[in-house]
């Protein structure tokens, strides 16, 4: 009969534990997304700055290339040849600028993935606290209404 007393509150605390396992559980899965999409934010940063170097040294080339074909044609570094150089180089550095953009946008989502995590793990700590205080609740609810059912088998009479 003790056991029965207590029962409701027994199994409110036991399934408050599990609650507060599973947001314990789903917080470190989020935490765990927040760090992979931290640590490709970075490396997207790197990765742009290494293909932005690689592109800005391939146009170097481009640019050395087109200079040497002039010059070894005979063609004066002036006037059009200038102007076509010149505008190749203007080209070659939006090229360079749009990766570095590309990698930028790139790290910014995933650095907005990574705070969305953070904030999901945050939620799921907060929503396993009030699930597992309305288990609680609820198993001391149970248990009242338990109690009261008893007494209403003692004294039928009883308000």
């Amino acid at each position: 009969m003790c056991l029965m007393a207590v029962g409701g509150i027994i199994s409110g605390v036991v399934s408050a534990v599990g609650t507060m396992a599973s947001a314990a559980a789903q917080s470190a899965s989020y935490k765990a997304q927040a760090q992979y999409a931290q640590r490709q934010s970075i490396l997207e940063q790197q990765k742009g700055a290494l293909e932005a170097n690689q592109q800005a040294r391939a146009n170097d080339r481009r640019l050395s290339g087109m200079r040497s074909a002039y010059l070894s044609s005979g063609i004066d570094l002036a006037g059009s040849a200038a102007d076509v150089i010149e505008e190749s180089a203007t080209e070659a550095s939006m090229d360079e600028q749009a990766i570095k953009f590309g990698a930028q946008i790139r790290s910014d989502n995933y650095a907005f993935e990574s705070r969305l995590a953070r904030t999901n793990a945050s939620n799921a700590m907060a929503g396993g606290a009030i699930g597992a205080l309305g288990s609680v609740v609820n198993g001391f609810t149970q248990q009242s209404s338990f109690n009261q059912q008893r007494t209403m088998i003692r004294n039928p009479y009883q308000g």
